[in-house]
């Protein structure tokens, strides 16, 4: 079956060059970096003999973030070795600039087409390629799985969604999975998921899961600099509306609303997940009349005579989550969601809440409900309820700081472990 997608990418290759050429226009760095979709990878000199070319594929901003911890464990331990890496988004493109520079080459992940994978390995010569959570490509797995090359998956989750897929091409993708040396796996869920597809027992292993590693609790003084960027008050209480989809903030604003009427000070920061929705969302604050402030122009402002910031920038929002008293991440309250990191609140000490639909999270959500420190909501009055709840308890949020600090730390170590693996297999 492989071979016959094979077969297909090559006739394919009329239809998705000019497709993907011409999407690449609206993208900021694509364009730029056109012959890298085509695998023309240029890189200055060439590895020595002694060197080992270690090749990192990470899809988007949340992977580089994960695998940052691992790659900067490698750079120190391995500095005569090669380490590049390649993702396929632009903010992943973006967060690798910013948070590695001193990597070996950042390029854009290949087309799944023939010409495209072979040209990509035969330039680059990789002798282990390590692939980050998802982005289970078959043309290219194949191809380095028939070079030799030494492949390994880190931070690996299946979802419910894509084991309904993988049972129903089953044959097929058992063979994939098994095509990797080493399949390291997020939780015991996913790993047993792949098992019950066929997947090779002996290629499976429990590493966890490397957001834990990037993870820190802000001092009070960094949280005191925070609030007073932000323009809130030292005693005004905060809730955190952090990557929220459409649909969400609506729901969201209208709790907000009716909790103002009991917390007359209390300040909701919402960060919706993509920035480009924030001119729609500050539209839909604005037709429910409730005062706003956007973050990119707050410096223009004077006192504190708003009730929502609304997050536009970068980078900004675990320096939210630091100084809310309660938290609700989002993509998933409205199907078919999916959920976005549930730990970033955990680890600045913060409960948070989430919608029904966190199955690609549904183990951390488990473990979270499971240790009193995550609470499901499944409409507008639970999540009214919750923060209310949380708003009047000022003894249970410290608690429930500790709790988390015990939480964050017993779950670190994956990046570590994802090194000592990496550094394995190099020696075999």
């Amino acid at each position: 079956m492989i071979y016959l997608y094979h077969l297909m990418s090559l006739f394919l290759v009329l239809i998705v060059v000019p497709c993907f050429v011409l999407g690449s226009l609206f993208s900021r760095n694509k364009l730029r970096r056109l012959s890298d979709h085509f695998g023309l990878f240029f890189f200055s000199g060439s590895p020595k003999n002694s060197q080992k070319t270690i090749w990192f594929h990470a899809l988007s901003f949340g992977e580089v973030v994960g695998v940052t911890p691992t790659i900067n464990l490698l750079k120190k331990n391995r500095p005569h070795d090669r380490i590049i890496l390649s993702v396929t988004t632009d903010s992943g493109f973006e967060a690798a600039k910013r948070k590695l520079p001193d990597i070996d080459g950042l390029f854009f992940f290949p087309l799944d087409c023939f010409p495209f994978n072979w040209m990509a390995i035969k330039n680059i010569k990789p002798d282990l390629f390590v692939l980050v959570d998802t982005g289970f490509w078959p043309g290219f797995i194949h191809f380095l799985y028939l070079k030799g090359v030494p492949i390994l998956l880190f931070n690996g989750r299946i979802s419910s969604r894509s084991i309904r897929k993988y049972v129903v091409f089953r044959l097929f993708f058992s063979q994939l999975f098994n095509w990797f040396t080493v399949l390291c796996m997020q939780n015991p869920h996913s790993r047993s998921k792949l098992e019950s597809i066929g997947v090779d027992k002996s290629r499976l292993m429990m590493v966890g899961d490397p957001k834990f590693d990037t993870l820190s609790n802000s001092s009070q003084e960094k949280r005191n600099k925070v609030r007073g960027k932000l323009g809130i008050a030292p005693l005004s209480q905060v809730w955190v509306a952090g990557s929220t989809h459409e649909g969400e903030e609506e729901v969201i604003l209208d709790v907000h609303s009716r909790l103002r009427k009991q917390f007359g000070d209390l300040t909701l920061i919402l960060a919706p997940r993509r920035l480009e929705r924030c001119a729609h969302v500050a539209r839909i604050i604005m037709s429910k009349g409730i005062s706003f402030v956007r973050r990119s122009d707050q410096w223009d402002k004077r006192g504190n005579n708003f009730s929502v910031i609304l997050l536009d920038t970068m980078g900004e929002l675990s320096e939210a989550y630091s100084i809310c008293d309660i938290a609700f991440v989002g993509k998933s309250f409205i199907s078919p969601g999916g959920g976005h990191n549930l730990i970033e609140p955990i680890a600045q000490g913060k409960p948070v809440l989430f919608g029904p639909f966190v199955e690609n999270n549904k183990h951390n959500a488990d473990e979270l409900i499971k240790n009193g420190l995550g609470i499901q909501v499944n409409n507008a009055d639970e999540i009214e309820v919750s923060v209310k709840s949380w708003l009047s308890s000022e003894g249970e949020r410290v608690k429930l700081e500790e709790k988390a600090k015990n939480f964050i730390s017993y779950h670190q170590g994956a990046s570590q472990r994802m090194a000592n693996l990496i550094e394995s297999q190099l020696q075999i």
